[in-house]
């Protein structure tokens, strides 16, 4: 036969439609054989069931047998051929029935059937007279779609997927199948599934979509039968009226048939209560599951039906587990990851569905990638997982948003509209349960459905490290529940992540500055640190108010443990932050600490700046009486406000004595209003040269009354370089004067050097 995948396809359909025996399994064995199974096996499961719900629906079923065709070809040359030769049986069986039959001899007899010195078994061919030796003819039953025993696999030997049991994920080395976990039906239903065995009859597993009914079937039926049990299970809609012909024929094999999804083998062609009579008589069970919809609509819509169902009591199969089955699912997770993943997410998500459902979200996101399936809802997917790697698992729509434009070639600042859709797409229900995302606690919050962290975290292919602008945005999520707890854990993981990287510039400040945006002063320090030095000036800025916050943090700690000195320190903070009522309160602690007259000045100020004159007489005579002769100038500045002169103007001499620039400045203009202006000028040479910037102004101030132009002009100028900000004005206003005195009346803008 050709190879054209066409061609291949036709025939496999013809073959489904003449219900050519074993063909699904035979298929299915391939596809399993190769690395495309998980896209080959969803197809031919559609081809099947498609065919047998609506039989003229074969031209479909092809369509769906070509796809699969198709990507075995693309995928995997190995399975590929194995199909092909598949088709090509099937083909060269169909030629062979079409074949004309050849032409009678013309002395043939007509109408008899004669056997001689042979053996016959089953129906004979019509053929005139045959002779020789022993001779086995068989003639198609009227119904032959159900293979011979010999045909059916023995337990032990059964592919549990094969029979619908739920392919988990693999990570490594893994057994297919995880372990068992006991459920709370088990006794009841291994105790039927016994009876059954030695008396025949139906055992009925039901439960909601993914309670884990076939699995749970499978490990009862494996327990308690033989492993050389052999096991039959038919395809959907198979015609099952040959069975008892079938079985007559067993010898002393023990069988079971296996029905999952009952719904799909029931009608006349199917499992009926007459042919289940007939098994029971061949002591054959039949096990079963069933959804509980499909019971309901079953056991009571229709007579047939229910003549079958009503004598069977079902095994019930709840999809909450029980805290016993818990404490088992607990027991069994340290020595496998799917399980552990399962237990982890218990609260949210089903263990069985959890565990069923999970690869197959898996699969699809991986597909989605493509660049013609939904690349953009695969980002979004993906950012919701990273977003859970680093902490934040319910995160808002908007961060989830600006999260999904940060992987690979994905646009910045996508449309709402583009986002909406791949939103939609992503929440999407599956398998009638979850969605690759799933609606938070909190309204407008998603989160990653859990199995797609685990597969992330347990390292599978399709997910890379988390990029490094997504931890700011993991940040954001979890500040805005306002969850200390919440952003610990982002924080722990990022350090976890980003720690062993800090020698990396970029890395360390990444850290750093998301440290510090989570308030964690003392773990951000040492990373701001790094890549302040290599001149991060972002780092820079923050580290300096890190170190500041730290300082504080040690400070408060100390004074409240009893320290002057801190508390002093602390006031000063507080001072210079203009929070002046803190600061006398910390001040007021330090004088309590034994450290009166060190502070007596800063709460005399205190009281100076609120106007409380007598208060801050009161401190800063203390103050002055320790010998702070800086404090003296304030004191007296407090004195002269109210009016008390002469003890004032001492108080400035005090001061200016003392070597404060401030106190020469006042005693100096205290001298200048008393009409003393070579003593005044003597003060303010002193208080420039102590390094206040307003004395050379007033010197050339006072040599300007005087006419002592020079002299004023050249005091101006070193105002001016000081940064006076009268400076420049006097030096032109002393030039106005000075063109103003000329006898000659000479222009005002006449040069400098030009003499009068």
């Amino acid at each position: 036969m050709g190879g054209e995948p066409e061609a291949l396809a036709d025939a496999l359909g013809r073959g489904i439609a003449e219900g050519a025996p074993n063909l699904y399994e035979m298929l299915t064995a391939a596809a399993q054989r190769g690395v495309a199974a998980p896209l080959l096996l969803p197809q031919l499961d559609r081809a099947f069931a498609r065919f047998h719900r609506n039989p003229i629906a074969g031209p479909l079923a092809a369509r769906n047998l070509l796809e699969v065709l198709r990507v075995a070809r693309r995928e995997d040359a190995v399975v590929y051929e194995e199909m092909k030769a598949i088709a090509d049986a099937l083909a060269e069986d169909e030629r062979a029935r079409n074949a004309p039959a050849p032409e009678r001899a013309p002395d043939a007899a007509t109408n008899s059937n004669v056997v001689s010195g042979g053996t016959f078994n089953e129906a004979v061919v019509q053929a005139g007279s045959i002779t020789g030796g022993l001779h086995n003819y068989y003639g198609s039953p009227p119904h032959s779609g159900v293979p011979p025993v010999a045909d059916w696999p023995q337990l032990d030997r059964a592919d549990p997927f094969a029979f619908g049991v739920h392919r988990p994920r693999r990570i490594s080395d893994e057994p297919p199948l995880p372990r068992y976990v006991a459920r709370d039906c088990d006794p009841a239903l291994e105790a039927r599934v016994r009876a059954a065995a030695r008396d025949g009859g139906l055992v009925l597993v039901t439960g909601e979509p993914l309670s884990g009914k076939t699995r749970t079937l499978w490990a009862a039926l494996f327990t308690n039968l033989s492993g050389t049990t052999r096991v039959l299970h038919p395809a959907p809609g198979m015609d099952l009226r040959g069975l008892t012909a079938v079985l007559w024929a067993r010898g002393d094999a023990a069988c079971v048939l296996w029905l999952d999804d009952l719904s799909d083998h029931l009608g006349e062609h199917g499992l009926t209560a007459g042919l289940l009579a007939d098994l029971a008589r061949l002591h054959v069970p039949v096990l079963a599951t069933m959804s509980d919809k499909a019971y309901v609509a079953h056991r009571f819509g229709s007579p047939a039906h229910a003549r079958l169902l009503s004598g069977v009591e079902d095994v019930e199969l709840g999809t909450e587990w029980s805290p016993t089955e818990v404490e088992r699912l607990a027991e069994a997770a340290p020595g496998d990851l799917r399980l552990a993943g399962a237990y982890a997410h218990r609260s949210r998500h089903h263990p069985a569905a959890y565990l069923a459902v999970g690869p197959e979200l898996l699969d699809e996101w991986r597909l989605a990638r493509r660049a013609n399936v939904n690349p953009h809802g695969h980002r979004v997917v993906l950012a919701a997982i990273d977003l859970a790697r680093c902490g934040a698992e319910e995160v808002p729509a908007d961060v989830l948003r600006r999260a999904s434009d940060l992987y690979g070639a994905a646009a910045p600042a996508s449309s709402s509209e583009k986002f909406d859709r791949a939103l939609e797409w992503a929440s999407g229900i599956r398998h009638g349960t979850t969605g690759m995302l799933v609606p938070g606690t909190e309204g407008g919050t998603w989160r990653a459905y859990g199995s797609l962290v685990e597969d992330a975290r347990d390292g599978l292919s399709g997910f890379g490290e988390v990029p490094l602008k997504l931890w700011p945005l993991a940040v954001e999520a979890v500040r805005r529940e306002d969850d200390r707890a919440a952003l610990d854990a982002v924080l722990a993981r990022a350090r976890a992540v980003l720690g062993p990287k800090a020698d990396e510039t970029g890395t360390a400040g990444s850290l750093g500055k998301l440290l510090f945006r989570g308030e964690d002063m003392a773990a951000a320090i040492p990373y701001l640190e790094k890549a302040a030095e290599s001149g991060d000036v972002e780092a820079q800025s923050l580290l300096g108010v890190a170190l500041r916050d730290r300082s504080e943090h040690w400070l408060r700690t100390a004074a409240e443990s009893g320290d002057g000195d801190a508390a002093v320190a602390l006031g000063d903070l507080r001072r210079g932050e203009g929070d002046l009522h803190a600061a006398l309160t910390w001040y007021r602690a330090a004088a309590e600490q034994g450290l009166r007259t060190r502070v007596a000045s800063r709460i005399g100020w205190v009281f100076h700046t609120w106007e409380d004159h007598r208060e801050a007489e009161k401190w800063y005579r203390i103050a002055v009486a320790a010998g702070d002769l800086e404090v003296a100038n304030d004191l007296g500045l407090n004195l002269e406000n109210r009016g008390a002169m002469k003890e004032a103007a001492l108080l400035f001499q005090q001061s200016a004595e003392g070597g404060s620039s401030t106190g020469a400045h006042n005693f100096g203009i205290v001298l200048e209003n008393r009409g003393e202006r070579e003593a005044a000028r003597k003060w303010f040479t002193r208080a420039h040269e102590l390094g206040d910037y307003a004395g050379a102004y007033l010197l050339g101030c006072s040599l300007e009354e005087e006419k002592r132009y020079d002299e004023a002009e050249e005091w101006f100028r070193k105002a001016r370089d000081m940064g006076h900000h009268k400076a420049e004005r006097a030096l032109a206003d002393l030039k106005a004067v000075r063109s103003a005195d000329r006898p000659d009346g000479s222009a005002a803008d006449a040069p400098d050097n030009v003499k009068a």
